[in-house]
This record gives C-alpha cells, structure tokens and sequence, in this order.
C-alpha cells in the first residue's frame, strides 16, 4: 500500500515555515551569494532567498513535495560550505544533525529554523542537546515575538485556514564563523518582513 501525505508527512516530520518569518529573518541577516537548502520541502526558504537574490541550491531526501533535487540525503555530503550559507528548516528529530554536518564542512554561516523549545536541554539526565548547546552556542538567537504558524506539509491552505495560530514558539537560530563569542538574544515580527535583501 502507498504511503499517504500525512504518512509523509509524519515520516520526514515536514512543516512548513511560516513566508514572513524567512523574510523578517533576511531583513535581519546577510547570507553569502551562496546559499544551500537542505531540507527544501516545498522550497519555501528557497523561493524567498531567491527573491532576495542569492542563488539557491535545494535538496530534500523526500520525493514528495516537488521542489529542487530530491533523493538527496544531505547528511552523507561532503561538499565544500566554506563560502555557503546553510538556511534550513531541519526535522526536529535531526536538527542537531544538521547543524553539526553544515559545521563540519565548513559552512560560512548557518540559520536554521526550530521551536524555541530546541534551545532546552539537560547535560546531566541523557539528553544529548544540553552538551550541544554547551559546545555549539550560536552567535544569534531570533525569537518570533509574533508566533509563527507552521503546520504540517500535507495540510491544505484551506485547512490551516480554519486553525487557530500555534501555540508553539519558534526561533532561528544562527552560527556565523568568526563570530564574536558569546550569544545574541533578539525578536523578529511580522513587521520586520520585507522584500528586498539587506546590503552589505
């Protein structure tokens, strides 16, 4: 029996990013020409980078949702970021993965998009993203102060038109090499959205 959306869906744990998030995060953050999106889905991230002006190379390991390359396991690559910039929406379940294979080859700058909740983590009761955030803090920190709605790939518009907004609070989070230590606590809200990309 083939899989349905909603198995997909639950499979790849596949949420979309809420469009003015992505563009209230570029009126606050300058990515390289390069940009790489590793877990596309329907390639959101990708689309609004574009309209940015950066080049987007978008992969997803799902063939389902019909953007980019697909059938890519990032996770396995061994590419060259050193002048990339990683901008994701990573499964929860392998968030942590991702972040740390962009750092291991090198990315420039990573700005990856999670609950806030992400950001908790015991280092003393088996839970293994106390220790990352003890090793890996990340330059910058944006708490959506509007919440930001992100529901699951196989939902229609129509019906996440008729839910209320979600409950759960999200963030990007950034890694930028060379940073200065330390972590930076800031907001975005829906009107920090913009159109145009930030100049240098």
């Amino acid at each position: 029996m083939s899989e349905t959306l909603y198995d997909l869906a639950k499979k790849f744990e596949a949420y979309e990013t809420d469009e003015w998030a992505a563009k209230a995060i570029l009126s606050k953050e300058i990515m390289t020409k390069l940009v790489r999106d590793p877990c596309t889905g329907r390639g959101m991230l990708a689309r609004v980078a574009e309209s940015f002006g950066y080049a987007v190379d978008a992969t997803d390991l799902a063939h389902c949702w019909g953007y980019g390359t697909t059938g890519v396991d990032s996770l396995t690559s061994e590419e060259d970021l050193s002048d990339v910039t990683v901008f994701m929406n990573p499964p929860f379940s392998k968030a942590v993965e991702f972040v740390l294979h962009a750092k291991k080859l090198g990315a420039k700058k990573i700005i990856c998009f999670q609950r806030f909740s992400w950001y908790e983590g015991s280092k003393t009761k088996g839970r293994k993203r106390g220790q990352f955030w003890a090793d890996n803090p990340p330059s910058r920190v944006y708490i959506c102060g509007d919440r930001a709605s992100c529901w699951r790939m196989d939902l229609t518009p129509e019906e996440t038109g008729k839910m209320s907004n979600t409950p759960t609070a999200h963030a990007w989070f950034i890694w930028e090499r060379n940073a200065p230590s330390g972590t930076m606590l800031s907001h975005i809200y829906k009107e920090d959205a913009v159109s145009q990309a930030v100049t240098e």
